[in-house]
């Protein structure tokens, strides 16, 4: 077994989570690639250690080379970090999020339509229903136009397959990566700034254009790398949580009826999708100071992996892990959107996405079932964790 081979294996999301439970039963605290590789954070104890020192893992790898105006969010230090989240939570927080649900709402039906309109076919749930609801999310409340959501969203994997290549000393960012995104984004800023102020929508990218913090506005360009960071974190995330809790609900048909009957379990279900799935496998950090994780040393200027997927599947945590459990107790401790002062802004508006869409295909879905065997297609991407496509059948109720 080549643990760290397997760690980052994008073929076979088996053998990355059997790589894990390897791990955290023998080295929780890992060194890839012998003495001088990053650092592979297994144990839920070593993770949970590491997500609130802010201090010494504020920062994602890559960002610290790069001018501040060009740090999206999860890579940027404070104090600064936490002057843009304010102004993102006025965005994203449940106050604001709230408002998307008219939207949302007829959206759902609107793909639900489409579907139905395929006939009795197996359907690719993925590109017909999950992919279209996050990414419109974010451009309703960014202040985009919908139809564009799911290139948005094409553009969110470029980035994110590009993601890994990144390093310390490598100054690459979003607009970097894929520059028809960048283009994109720079085009409609400058379309906003060159419009009357009095006539700006009250929209995220209005908010980020005019909120003040202690006096003073985010340049045009930290906005647009912000838009770039939320329009793409806002996609990719939610969609693969919801498209892998859409996997267990139609392999496990009494799974389906249950929470079918009683949508206050939609939640529950929710909370175990992303314990045991954890569309974010895991974070890349960078140590700005000398530390220690779970009483290890780590050194100032190392990389470390933080493993939310491990850590979320924990023995010394829950009992028997690998199994959804709907009645699981303690699922609400997971640290799939991390912890501590970053944790992720967004968890209002994944909570909300999914319910909205769980409840559409519950009121018309009596069932729904798998077209294929086995394992769904697995994005090829070791860091994020969702089907690329799923075939389902859909039967009315």
């Amino acid at each position: 077994m080549d643990l760290d081979a397997d760690l980052l294996n994008v073929t076979d999301p088996g053998r990355r989570f059997d790589a894990m439970a390897e791990l955290r039963r023998n080295d929780p605290v890992h060194r890839m690639d012998g003495t001088d590789g990053p650092l592979y954070l297994a144990s839920r104890a070593a993770v949970a250690d590491a997500l609130p020192n802010i201090d010494c893992f504020g920062g994602a790898v890559g960002a610290a080379d790069v001018h501040p105006d060009l740090q999206s969010l999860n890579g940027v230090s404070e104090p600064r970090h936490g002057r843009i989240r304010r102004i993102v939570n006025g965005m994203i927080a449940p106050h604001k999020a709230g408002e998307v649900r008219p939207f949302l709402e007829a959206l759902c039906s609107e793909r639900l339509d489409a579907i139905d309109s395929m006939g009795s076919d197996p359907v690719e749930a993925m590109g017909q229903f999950i992919d279209h609801v996050p990414s419109s999310a974010i451009c309703w409340l960014s202040g985009w136009d919908a139809k564009d959501a799911i290139q948005l969203y094409r553009w969110t994997v470029e980035i994110c397959e590009k993601a890994m290549n990144m390093k310390p000393g490598n100054s690459g960012t979003i607009a970097d990566m894929v520059p028809a995104f960048g283009d994109y984004v720079e085009e409609r800023v400058s379309a906003r700034v060159a419009l009357e102020a009095s006539k700006w929508p009250d929209d995220g990218m209005t908010r980020l254009l005019t909120t003040e913090i202690e006096g003073e506005r985010l340049s045009p360009t930290a906005v647009k790398t912000q838009l770039l960071f939320l329009l793409g974190a806002g996609s990719e995330t939610s969609r693969d949580m919801m498209g892998l809790l859409l996997y267990h609900l139609a392999s496990d048909p009494e799974l389906y009826a249950r929470v079918r009957a009683d949508r206050a379990l939609i939640p529950k279900a929710t909370l175990e999708a992303l314990r045991l799935c954890s569309p974010t496998q895991f974070m890349v950090r960078r140590c700005t100071k000398a530390t220690e994780v779970d009483g290890h040393p780590v050194a100032k200027g190392e990389s470390i992996y933080i493993g939310l997927a491990s850590a979320n599947r924990d023995e010394a945590h829950w009992s028997d892990p690998t199994r959804f459990d709907l009645d699981r107790p303690n699922a609400a401790d997971h640290l799939a959107f991390g912890d501590g002062p970053h944790v992720c802004p967004g968890t209002f508006l994944v909570r909300l996405e999914t319910r909205i869409a769980c409840n559409a295909l519950f009121d018309r879905y009596e069932r729904i079932e798998r077209a294929e065997d086995g394992p769904f297609e697995p994005l090829r991407t070791p860091m994020f964790y969702g089907p690329a496509t799923l075939p389902l059948r859909f039967f009315r109720a």
